[in-house]
């Protein structure tokens, strides 16, 4: 069994990151986080996307039009795994409508301090009107 070490600091400050990206509105930012063959589950139950590809096209489908901004984030961090609360606050870039999501993410972060799994825990019941 290969012992694996980790700083609970580095996964915080990945999740930190993933917040950032979104933050800034900063794609290519959002994709260095990710190992190459990541896995990405949102919301659970969906098919998950596999890959920096696939990954790269969610963001596309989700930023087309629309911005998403995090607001009211905690973070809990245990071994190489995390949690991330917060609202996302989905809006159309034309007129500001929209919804607010409160979601949970857990990260799963590998030793070069990427992720390898994200899931993003929410549905019907998360969302409320902006």
């Amino acid at each position: 069994i290969k012992e694996r070490s980790y700083n609970m600091k580095n996964v915080l400050e990945v999740m930190q990151s993933y917040i950032k990206a979104y933050r800034d509105n900063n794609k290519d930012y959002f994709l260095t986080l990710w190992e190459s063959e990541a896995i990405f589950e949102d919301p659970v139950g969906a098919d998950p996307m596999v890959g920096i590809n696939a990954i790269s096209e969610f963001w596309d489908f989700g930023h087309t039009g629309f911005s998403i901004v995090p607001k009211d984030e905690s973070f809990l961090v245990c071994g190489e795994e995390g949690i991330l609360q917060a609202i996302m606050q989905v809006r159309n870039k034309d007129d500001g409508s929209g919804m607010d999501i409160k979601i949970i993410d857990h990260f799963q972060v590998s030793d070069a301090n990427k992720i390898i799994h994200l899931r993003a825990f929410w549905d019907q019941s998360s969302i409320t009107p902006a």
